[in-house]
């Protein structure tokens, strides 16, 4: 299960999300996944060349690293003053893969002018197989045991962000894949203090709801294909640690948000290029107080690794940057 987790996330982006045949043994797996991630390291740089992010100071996208010992790059958009405070969204990438794979992915970074935000795509820490991980919840990702604090290494940089990028506390957003979409409700979950809204695909929370404690509202959206068989819809377990599906994940947040359980449908789209038609519904949970939203994206037919289409990636960063702190 752990390598398929990481070499899925990889592969997508070489592939394109088409279909890929299962390696026979470990070793043809690690090898798959690093052709892919040469894939993915080509895609993320021609995404790089063609939003113009070669430059190194401000206010050009690409920055000054935050991070300290480990360093990510910052991107601001086109025109980033000091003088004006600016949204932030934070990209957590999958298991194996890195942020540098999932903004290309996810097309944040090409967007940061158009929706004028600030984005940090940092990497987790690798394990003894050589995959990056985000240390999220018992089921996912740190199969090594490397037992990193990484809301610890999230959050000062957020806090970094809002203090050298002129980042909104009031605004700051996470999205995340897979592991990094667990990361991110963990993140929602003990820092919703400093954490507005969070976008997750193919993720779960963790299934005691009871380490949250009491978080403030977080306007939530849950995407996930049916189809899923690596983190899968309706819940299952990873090496024997178990994870709640889309529902109960979704179901929590409800409860400490205090909406209603019954969605509403606002619509649907084409947001997966492999299935056909408008396989993605557009569900939404109405009466949250304080103007706070969840909702699901519920994309039928689809895998772990949607072949997103632009529809999908310019709908995900309005979501996003749309979100008010209550």
């Amino acid at each position: 299960m752990r390598t398929w987790l990481g070499f899925l996330a990889l592969a997508a982006l070489g592939a394109c999300g088409g279909t890929t045949t299962a390696p026979t043994d470990v070793q043809a797996v690690d090898d798959a996944a690093a052709d892919a991630d040469v894939g993915a390291e080509t895609a993320a740089d021609a995404a790089d060349a063609e939003a113009g992010t070669d430059a190194v100071s401000l206010p050009a996208p690409h920055t000054d690293t935050l991070g300290g010992a480990r360093p990510v790059t910052t991107v601001v958009p086109d025109g980033w003053t000091p003088t004006q405070k600016w949204p932030l969204i934070l990209v957590l990438h999958g298991y194996g893969a890195s942020g540098e794979a999932q903004t290309a992915l996810l097309g944040i970074e090409t967007r940061a002018t158009q929706y004028g935000f600030v984005t940090l795509a940092p990497d987790g820490t690798r394990d003894p197989s050589g995959s990056l991980f985000w240390n999220a919840t018992p089921a996912c990702c740190d199969f090594g045991n490397v037992v990193v604090d990484d809301v610890a290494y999230l959050t000062g940089l957020i806090d970094d962000a809002i203090a050298q990028l002129a980042v909104d506390p009031a605004r700051v957003y996470v999205v995340g894949h897979s592991n990094g979409g667990f990361m991110a409700y963990r993140l929602a979950c003990e820092k919703s203090a400093k954490i507005n809204a969070v976008a997750v695909i193919a993720g779960a929370v963790n299934p005691d709801a009871s380490v949250c404690g009491t978080p403030k509202p977080v306007n939530v959206l849950h995407i996930h294909g049916t189809a899923d068989a690596t983190i899968a819809y309706n819940g299952g377990t990873i090496e024997g640690a178990a994870f709640p599906g889309a529902l109960e994940s979704i179901g929590q947040w409800l409860t400490r948000d205090g909406c209603d359980v019954t969605p509403t449908t606002a619509g649907v789209n084409d947001f997966d290029s492999i299935v056909a038609g408008q396989e993605t519904t557009r569900l939404q949970y109405p009466n949250c107080p304080n103007g706070i939203q969840v909702e699901h994206w519920k994309m039928v037919g689809s895998g772990h690794i949607p072949a997103f289409t632009d529809e999908f990636r310019d709908a995900l960063a309005t979501w996003l940057v749309g979100q008010k702190r209550p």
